[in-house]
């Protein structure tokens, strides 16, 4: 018996000690990330220029053909998408955010939500303000279950709107008129709600459905499109419909379904394997007949961060998963690839964590500008061998910011971050920022506000734009940042942190400083943060305070435990003391 008990000690010992070698071995790889090359000298007047021809000093020297990879026609331009603009749409979304079991928070308190931003009825007001702002290109979507209104079990022919897909014609056109290029988008998180029955992506038969839609869209929409986009961020789409039941249709997992949920079995694999079906099927299909088309895709990536050194091994295994597991899978079916990128979630094995020194969007993004460089770095490195080779647009960008404090520095920094990346040899042709205007962000509402414009809903959606707003249309129009730029945006920030400064926040936390997914129905106050997070000047937090960290983590999952042995409830979402309570 004691012999027993000394062999359990030492395989666990052994096991603690295995896992503690395997998160040092990592921190060099998660906590270390790669700096940039190139820099602009501290006297320079002009801290970017988009306008210029790169090429780095180590393949000039060799004279090597990737030098062709230059900034000469980078665009600027500004993306949105039908579920989060159209009137008159009757999706399953609107669905959603009605039913008294998923009503959706900040929908149900504003005025005209259903309006959205009237883009059905009214595209020119939206449209104007992308061509005033500089845009070059004019990101949007059609949405598929207004097209195809019934399964199209008899062909998509039998059952399609003739009427939507004409009034689409004349917003395409509208857009073109307007001197700007279209980037359309075939499936922005939005599911016809005939394809929610059966159970959407988890079924083969939408493979084929979208394969037609894509086709049919080509014939239709060929004319006038740039740039294809077939799926946007299809992973975050299939784990909050599929694994956290937060999206529609609003049907929580069990959970036995919870924890095979991301195994191959599981609907998370199960519905990934059909979407990469599907976007080759529909990668063919859009290249078919004599009409080039450009195709690619808008997939999300933020960068992981752990909160403690023992979140290492999770961290890096997340990473992946999040990053290259699917383009990994369609690479060779990408005519460019699309990366929407916000920030930064810091992770740890009780959830994911608001640090109170760190800075975050309304949204609960936290803001990382060198993240950004990271993973254009990392993936050019990953996929540099492949010819032709592979070509990026930064398809979103923004940061939810109803009193646009942060938002300024937060643009100038991300594209010098851009820039960097492109000095370094990564392809990179064009930025859209994510958004015109502040519309609805799917089951958080109207409480984000991502708009460089500001919409009034009590005054008729009134259009009033924000400073970023003309901020970002002196840098499209002119493609440079200036020094003087950078610098008064960020003092602008320093003077009203001075002043104790205060903005919203739209998540739902604990006590523990744990965010969970719903939103709230109106909006928190809480402190700007003090923190420097510029590009190239963010400081990642030192070895001992990760490992106080661990400890932290490991007294909230034995409380948890506690809470669930007694009937409780992990949702407590009462705010930490650094929130302060109050409303917009």
């Amino acid at each position: 018996m004691v012999r027993g008990v000394r062999f359990v000690c030492l395989v666990f010992a052994a096991a603690v000690a295995l896992y503690l070698l395997l998160c040092l071995s990592l921190v060099p790889l998660v906590m270390y990330p790669p700096r940039p090359e190139y820099l602009p000298a501290e006297d320079e007047e002009v801290v970017a220029d988009f306008n210029r021809d790169y090429c780095p000093a180590h393949l000039s020297a060799a004279g090597s053909a990737d030098c062709k990879a230059k900034t000469g026609n980078f665009f600027f331009g500004l993306a949105t998408a039908p579920a989060h603009v159209e009137d008159n749409l009757n999706d399953s979304w609107l669905e959603f955010a009605q039913n008294s079991k998923t009503q959706v928070r900040a929908w149900h308190n504003v005025p005209l939500p259903g309006e959205r931003l009237r883009f059905w009825s009214a595209p020119n007001v939206e449209i104007e303000l992308a061509k005033e702002a500089g845009s070059s290109v004019f990101r949007l979507g059609i949405d598929w279950g207004r097209i195809v209104p019934q399964e199209p079990v008899n062909g998509i022919e039998a059952v399609v709107d003739m009427e939507a897909v004409e009034h689409y014609k004349w917003i395409l056109q509208t857009v073109k008129e307007n001197d700007m290029r279209v980037m359309l988008t075939l499936f922005h998180h939005s599911l016809p709600k005939w394809a929610l029955t059966y159970g959407g992506w988890i079924d083969s038969r939408t493979i084929s459905y979208f394969e037609d839609f894509a086709r049919f869209s080509k014939q239709q929409f060929g004319e006038y499109v740039d740039y294809w986009i077939t799926f946007n961020e299809p992973h975050i789409f299939v784990i909050l419909t599929h694994c956290s039941g937060t999206w529609p249709p609003g049907n929580k997992p069990s959970i036995m379904e919870s924890l095979v949920c991301f195994t191959p079995w599981g609907h998370y694999g199960r519905a990934m394997e059909s979407i990469t079906k599907a976007h080759i099927a529909a990668y063919k299909a859009l290249h078919e007949g004599s009409v080039k088309a450009v195709v690619g895709v808008a997939h999300h990536v933020g960068v992981i961060q752990p909160y403690g050194l023992l979140d290492l091994p999770i961290v890096y295994i997340t990473r992946f998963l999040t990053e290259f597991h699917w383009i990994d899978g369609i690479q060779d079916y990408l005519d460019y690839c699309g990366i929407n990128y916000y920030g930064q979630e810091i992770l740890s094995g009780a959830g994911l964590m608001l640090v109170p020194e760190e800075e975050y969007s309304e949204a609960g993004r936290g803001v990382y500008p060198d993240g950004l460089f990271q993973v254009l770095v990392a993936f050019h490195n990953r996929y540099k061998a492949k010819q032709p080779k592979l070509r990026y647009i930064i398809t979103e960008n923004g940061f939810a910011d109803a009193r646009d404090i942060i938002r300024r520095p937060y643009l100038v920094e991300h594209l010098l971050a851009i820039h960097a990346a492109i000095q370094q040899g990564v392809p990179v042709d064009g930025y859209l920022q994510w958004t015109i205007s502040d519309n609805w962000e799917w089951a958080d509402g109207y409480c984000p506000r991502f708009g460089l414009v500001d919409v009034d809903r009590a005054s008729n959606l009134t259009r009033i734009p924000r400073p970023s707003y003309f901020l970002y249309q002196q840098v499209s129009k002119s493609g440079i940042i200036t020094k003087q730029q950078r610098e008064g945006e960020w003092q602008t920030l320093q003077e009203e942190i001075k002043r104790g400064g205060v903005r919203p926040f739209c998540r739902a936390v604990a006590q523990d400083n744990r965010m969970w997914a719903e939103s709230l129905d109106t909006p928190r106050m809480r402190l700007i943060a003090n923190k420097d997070w510029r590009f190239t000047k963010y400081k990642q937090p030192g070895l001992l305070e990760y490992v106080w960290r661990s400890f932290e983590v490991a007294v909230i999952l034995l409380k948890d435990a506690v809470r669930l042995l007694s009937g409780g409830s992990l949702m407590d979402v009462s705010l930490p003391p650094e929130i302060i309570s109050g409303e917009l």
